[in-house]
């Protein structure tokens, strides 16, 4: 009985733990991780991968690894697809994630559009009990105990954007089914996110600010908001700053190669009293970029090339 009270106690606490949505510095570079209405909403197909080291130096700290590819069915403006991979490892669980994705988007004037997109998937949870750390080190309740389980999970959302603003809203697990162990029950939270933002635009639109917020929200936590004020130059170059309530500052910036590859690096600094016991949190985020009907680069060479000796011609002939 004392085992059973042990254990159910631990998965419940673990579960409702690992089941939280990661937070990322640079949340519009990962804006499909938190909403499946961004499928198709880009005139691109994007593959991207990010790597999020939570609290280095803490123990059992959060470290979450996803893969996402998405983009426009047939280059239709309409229809957006996209499956994602998850795998999040925090403290004793660890749980991964496949995720496919449908979208369709409505013109509702010349400029505005509006997504809806749902993300079914598949998640399995493993809590491995023998790690723990008991006061009574002779306590063998949780002796080789590794639990598994398997959930199907849901997310939806939605997509209302112009060129110059945006304002997006998911709810993830959206039907707050159990996940269900051999004898022990923990049951997955709706977790509700709404995202805004608006684009500024300076010289001659090669220099744009964009301020955003995210808020989060799970029951029983308290509402968390992030507010990020991020400054893009040539379409190029990035710099962000970013505050989360009661939680952490940060900082991320980035690079994009010829529109077809992104490379992005963020970093947070706690506010709270852990800032002690670790060294702050890091995140790699690269996106590979292609566009529907676009030269390759071997032809932008070879056009670029063309427009120079065009060029040269004129000039010798004058």
């Amino acid at each position: 009985m004392r085992s059973a009270l042990i254990i159910s106690f631990l998965i419940s606490c673990l579960v409702a733990m690992s089941q939280q949505q990661m937070v990322t510095t640079n949340f519009l570079m990962n804006d499909y991780y938190y909403n499946p209405a961004i499928a198709g909403s880009k005139d691109k197909h994007i593959a991207n991968i990010a790597y999020r080291n939570q609290w280095t130096g803490f123990q059992g700290a959060p470290v979450t690894l996803f893969g996402n590819f998405y983009g426009s069915y047939k280059n239709e403006e309409k229809i957006g697809y996209g499956v994602s991979l998850v795998s999040d490892r925090n403290g004793l669980t660890q749980n991964t994630g496949l995720y496919l994705n449908y979208a369709y988007h409505f013109k509702l004037s010349e400029k505005v559009k509006l997504g809806l997109g749902v993300k079914p998937g598949y998640m399995q949870y493993r809590v491995k009990l023998y790690d723990a750390q008991l006061a009574d080190e002779g306590d063998e309740v949780l002796t080789g105990n590794v639990l598994s389980a398997n959930a199907l999970d849901v997310q939806s959302g939605f997509h209302l954007y112009a060129e110059n603003f945006f304002i997006m809203g998911a709810v993830k697990h959206l039907f707050g089914k159990a996940v269900q162990f051999t004898s022990y029950n923990a049951n997955l939270a709706k977790h509700y996110t709404l995202i805004g933002g608006y684009n500024f635009l300076f010289e001659k639109k090669k220099l744009e600010l964009q301020p955003s917020i995210m808020l989060n929200y799970v029951e029983p936590v308290p509402l968390q908001w992030t507010g990020m004020l991020k400054a893009t130059y040539d379409d190029k170059w990035w710099v962000g700053i970013t505050y989360r309530s009661q939680d952490a500052a940060g900082i991320n910036f980035g690079y994009c190669i010829k529109d077809r590859i992104t490379i992005g690096y963020g970093f947070d600094y706690s506010l709270t009293g852990i800032r002690q016991y670790q060294s702050g949190s890091h995140e790699i985020m690269i996106s590979f970029i292609t566009t529907p009907n676009r030269p390759t680069l071997d032809e932008e060479d070879e056009e670029l090339n063309k427009s120079i000796m065009d060029d040269l011609k004129k000039k010798t002939n004058d």
